[in-house]
């Protein structure tokens, strides 16, 4: 459910309505109209056209797009229902997407900084310090990514460990860069310990914006195409008391998965999903999230581009 306040919302609308991607366009002017899925598609069916609530759903996730003629004539009416200004949601729909959601070689796109970090500078200054620009960050395609971080007790981040298969988007790629941010000015870093299919090589940091980017030598050098399972756990010091877990998503992402693992003497009152296409726009909240025993779970399969992430409350 979206928790913003009607101002917020408002102009969360109005920035994707100008930026898109158009998924989150529809789904915050659904949301700004107050209409659920089972109204909207009625008020539909009565102006002729025919969509069901499940495509609607699909629409508004980003794990379909309207493509067809009929389609695109739907979200015509959507505009006038919703009321968005005319073109404003059909401007937002780009070309047909490749069928098949494992397509060979997705066209490699340079993550733009300032799209992702609030600090874009200190992204560019670790990079270049390892002699790296932010397009050497797509040389690898993340095609799955599962993550799993733990709290302590004082609700300090302890461990991340992170799996991914990775696909190479350049001929004989051998190193991967991985960039971090850290929000507690004068902490030290965590260190990478429990390495699976590449070896930590150098660590760079910008103490100014908190960024700091990893080093990972591939075991062997990766062909375009090729894929490979790697795996690493960052164990953080005390000190680090982060407020969620998020994390960038590029095209081409089959699946990821999120779960973050309280200390039973320190569950938050509430965990929450989000999304956000950029660091420029608020949190969209997804849902609340089922704690359990100590464990909150994130699973999203053909993420959206973007910002995906976990966050709680205490109190």
């Amino acid at each position: 459910m979206n928790r913003q306040s009607p101002d917020t919302l408002r102009n969360s609308l109005a920035q994707a309505l100008d930026d898109g991607p158009f998924s989150v366009a529809l789904r915050l002017a659904i949301q700004a109209s107050g209409l659920s899925l089972d109204r909207l598609q009625r008020r539909l069916d009565g102006r002729g056209i025919s969509v069901s609530r499940t495509t609607l759903s699909y629409w508004q996730s980003g794990r379909t797009q309207p493509e067809r003629p009929e389609s695109v004539r739907a979200v015509r009416l959507l505009e006038d229902v919703l009321d968005v200004p005319e073109g404003a949601l059909t401007g937002l729909l780009g070309p047909p997407r490749p069928r098949g959601r494992w397509s060979a070689h997705p066209a490699a796109q340079a993550p733009r900084p300032d799209r992702t970090w609030a600090r874009p500078e200190g992204v560019l200054r670790v990079l270049a310090q390892v002699g790296a620009a932010p397009e050497h960050l797509a040389h690898l395609l993340q095609r799955r990514r599962s993550v799993q971080e733990r709290l302590d007790a004082h609700r300090q981040v302890r461990t991340l460990t992170m799996q991914m298969v990775v696909e190479s988007r350049r001929p004989q790629v051998r190193r991967a860069l991985i960039v971090h941010h850290f929000h507690m000015a004068g902490v030290r870093g965590p260190v990478i310990e429990d390495a699976r299919g590449w070896r930590a090589g150098r660590v760079r940091s910008d103490h100014e914006t908190g960024f700091e980017v990893h080093e990972m030598i591939l075991d062997r050098p990766l062909a375009m195409g090729e894929r490979a399972v790697v795996e690493y756990t960052l164990a953080y010091p005390p000190g680090h008391l982060e407020p969620h877990s998020r994390h960038r998503v590029e095209p081409g992402t089959r699946e990821l998965s999120v779960e973050v693992t309280f200390d039973r003497a320190a569950l938050p009152a509430r965990c929450r999903s989000f999304f956000q296409p950029s660091i420029a726009h608020p949190k969209v909240t997804a849902e609340d999230l089922w704690i359990g025993s100590c464990t909150a779970a994130l699973i999203v399969f053909d993420p959206e581009p973007g910002l995906h992430g976990v966050d709680w409350e205490w109190e």
